[in-house]
């Protein structure tokens, strides 16, 4: 249960933060995002669910990588590891709760 909650909160804090970085450092790659707000991203609304796609393939096409900038890049890392570590919890809550 701590890794669930520790992948959904590692994800959230560094997405926010990786999104603030754009916004302020890489201005052409924020617009092409879509220019998505932190209200947006975290929203369950279906209108906001397309800026929700974009946002996550360009974090998992791994095209943050791609803007030299070594802060973008550990921010996209952070959040790729806390969604490898959210999926881990939830494999390991469903395998725990077969037994």
């Amino acid at each position: 249960m701590v890794i669930l909650l520790a992948g959904m909160a590692g994800g959230w804090i560094f997405r926010r933060l990786l999104l603030g970085r754009l916004r302020d450092r890489h201005p052409s790659e924020f617009a092409e995002l879509g220019q998505p707000s932190d209200k947006q991203l975290d929203s369950i609304l279906p209108k906001y669910r397309e800026q929700q796609i974009q946002f996550w393939k360009y974090l998992w096409e791994g095209r943050a990588f791609r803007l030299n900038d070594r802060l973008a890049c550990g921010l996209a890392v952070a959040a790729l590891v806390s969604d490898v570590a959210l999926a881990a919890g939830l494999l390991m809550l469903v395998w725990s709760a077969g037994k």
